[in-house]
Order: structure tokens, then C-alpha cells, then sequence
């Protein structure tokens, strides 16, 4: 499995609106072959900051989506307009998993 994370800064202020306009744009992107779980976690030190947190079956499928129209010209055009420029990708793969109830 493969985690994707994504730590960006907003443009001051944005946060409400940027939630609203991700929660809407992932339910207009259907299922996506491959991705498992998806968060979005706001910075509790910074107001404009966030990530956003990905959980893939395989690198390849990452790929796939990281490459293709799903993400290209649905998500990103939706989102874009909100960051500030400070954008982090990283990739990560999981070597232990464990989950609590």
C-alpha cells in the first residue's frame, strides 16, 4: 500500500470555502481505481495550512491517478486557485499498518 500526503498553505483566510469546494469536488470524481481512503486535516497551529492524505493499493494505481484526467481536469482546476504556492507532495510506502476501533 502506498500513502500520498499533501501539506499546502492557503490563501489567507480561504479555509471554509476551500473545504467546501474539495468535499464537493471528490464527490463529483467518482470512484477512483485503486484509492482506499482519503482525509483532509486542517494545521491546528495554522489556520491556512492543511493536507491532505491519501491511502492507494499500489503505487501503480498512484500513479495512474497523479497522471490522469481524474485528477487533471476535475480535481485540480476546482482547487488550484486556493493555494497560496507553498504545494508538498509526498509518497510514501506503508511497512506496517495497524487500525483500533
Amino acid at each position: 500500500m502506498m500513502l500520498r500526503i499533501i501539506h499546502g498553505k492557503l490563501k489567507s483566510g480561504t479555509w471554509g470555502s476551500y473545504e467546501r469546494a474539495y468535499k464537493d469536488v471528490m464527490r463529483k470524481s467518482g470512484k477512483i481505481p485503486g484509492l482506499k481512503g482519503r482525509w483532509l486535516a486542517q494545521a491546528t497551529d495554522d489556520a491556512d495550512a492543511g493536507y491532505t492524505i491519501s491511502l492507494w493499493e499500489s503505487e501503480a494505481e498512484m500513479r495512474a491517478y497523479e497522471n490522469g484526467d481524474i485528477l487533471l481536469k476535475t480535481i485540480l482546476p476546482e482547487l488550484k486557485s486556493f493555494f497560496s504556492g507553498d504545494y508538498v507532495t509526498t509518497r510514501c510506502e506503508v511497512r506496517f499498518a495497524e487500525e483500533f476501533e
